[in-house]
């Protein structure tokens, strides 16, 4: 193994157990937390990563990167727009997928990397494409946009004091209550309006509402 290998090998398994400690325990978990799950030790982890925010947007690109893989693996290998869209909710908050873990505001003033910059964007545009095709098909109700996706999975993966099967188990069961309301058909609409991704952005920055 070359010593790339071994450096990639390394900060994937920080990163999966940040993912793991903080989807459990919320970002108030200790590093020293993570660091007994990685298997190494807590000055390893800041030699890498400087702060522990650092490490939480190594962890936001990761759940990213996998809300992009099943947005485009659901679109490529479904043919219809509905079973395509809702696939793509329940992988996406399948057990130890990460999704929607717990993580802080940005601190004021903080630039992202452009490895984050990227994967964003490649996740704003392969979950619009899914919204899109379901709202075209006539199936997924009009007044859902595809910034709610990124709230809704928040919402549905809070921080519990259980095992991860479990807490798998629950977030299929409300995924489940969820998707039966948003299918299009004759229904009230929904209060307030949408948001858009600026607005779901911001939520990651102090003081705001």
């Amino acid at each position: 193994m070359t010593t790339a290998q071994r450096a990639t090998g390394y900060a994937d398994r920080v990163i999966a157990a940040a993912r793991e400690v903080f989807t459990e325990q919320g970002f108030g978990a200790p590093i020293s937390e993570v660091a007994q799950r990685a298997g190494v030790g807590v000055a390893s982890i800041y030699r890498r990563w400087p702060s522990k925010t650092e490490l939480a947007e190594q962890v936001r690109i990761s759940c990213l990167r996998r809300i992009v893989a099943e947005a485009r693996s659901a679109a490529a290998e479904e043919s219809d727009p509905w079973r395509a869209f809702t696939r793509f909710l329940f992988r996406c908050l399948a057990e130890g997928s990460g999704v929607g873990t717990v993580l802080p505001p940005d601190e004021p003033g903080r630039s992202h990397s452009a490895e984050y910059a990227e994967i964003r964007r490649e996740m704003t545009e392969s979950v619009e494409a899914l919204v899109r095709a379901a709202h075209e098909a006539g199936e997924l109700r009009a007044d859902f946009a595809a910034a709610d996706v990124v709230l809704l999975f928040k919402h549905l993966n809070p921080a519990l004091p259980i095992a991860e099967p479990r807490r798998a188990d629950l977030r299929a069961r409300y995924l489940a209550l969820v998707v039966e309301g948003l299918r299009a058909g004759d229904r009230a609409e929904l209060p307030g309006a949408a948001p858009d991704w600026a607005e779901v952005h911001a939520m990651r920055r102090p003081g705001t509402a």
